[in-house]
């Protein structure tokens, strides 16, 4: 009972309203998520708004680069799940997204990602219903009576401004941890060093490689080398 009420306790909660719609952001742990993704259908991306929206941030002052948005979404719902394509990605933050609205509420799925440098806001609609008979994997438009498409792009659009304004208002209260992360298939590195938050992009696999020794030689090692070296010391420590 102690342990339950423990979670219950740590559970991360981001509350926002737009247009006289409610959203509650509750924090998944991985179990959680795929558990509920059985139970939901996937709602098509829609990759023009992706690239309108992230074109029209080019020229916005207070844009966030990936380490920004990564301690962002860190402190606002604890650290990143595992559910990562570490090929193209980095970082993984699944939600329960509740909509409240005049027709009554809605419950979501929210994966939010990494893919290539930028950043993704998947949704699945849960469905409260038996969900035999649907197939779970075919794309769906959304359900517009509920959470309409023009809604969806309005609540990501918000959602990223939301963040940018959060790690502004932190980024003089939190200490600035030394780290890195790589994206293989960009040969994109991201993170942290002497207080400078960096994303730099390279155009071949030598100088990537390079500055990754390079930061490495500055005693710097990728959060996901330090994910897998926590839990090999906690596993040869209970040997001990």
């Amino acid at each position: 009972m102690r342990q339950v009420v423990k979670q219950i306790k740590e559970r991360k909660k981001v509350e926002l309203k737009r247009q006289e719609i409610k959203y509650e952001l509750w924090r998944l742990d991985d179990t959680e998520f795929r558990k509920l993704r059985q139970k939901s259908l996937p709602i098509k991306d829609d990759y023009i708004f992706y690239m309108q929206f992230y074109l029209s941030e080019q020229n916005n002052q207070e844009r966030l680069n990936l380490a920004q948005i990564f301690v962002a979404l860190t402190h606002l719902f604890g650290e990143s799940g595992d559910l990562i394509d570490d090929w193209k990605g980095s970082f993984d933050f699944p939600v329960l997204l509740i909509l409240e609205k005049i027709q009554g509420k809605f419950f979501y799925l929210m994966d939010i990602y990494d893919n290539r440098g930028t950043l993704y806001f998947s949704l699945y609609r849960i469905l409260e219903v038996d969900i035999e008979g649907y197939d779970r994997e075919i794309l769906r438009e959304p359900f517009e009576l509920e959470f309409s498409r023009q809604e969806i792009n309005n609540f990501i659009s918000y959602f990223y401004g939301y963040l940018e304004g959060y790690f502004h208002s932190i980024k003089f209260l939190i200490a600035s941890q030394q780290f890195f992360n790589k994206i293989a298939s960009s040969y994109i590195l991201y993170g942290c060093t002497d207080e400078q938050y960096f994303e730099e992009h390279y155009e071949t696999q030598e100088a990537y490689q390079a500055a990754i020794e390079n930061l490495e030689s500055m005693g710097l090692s990728s959060m996901t080398s330090q994910t897998f070296n926590e839990i090999l010391q906690n596993i040869t420590s209970e040997m001990d």
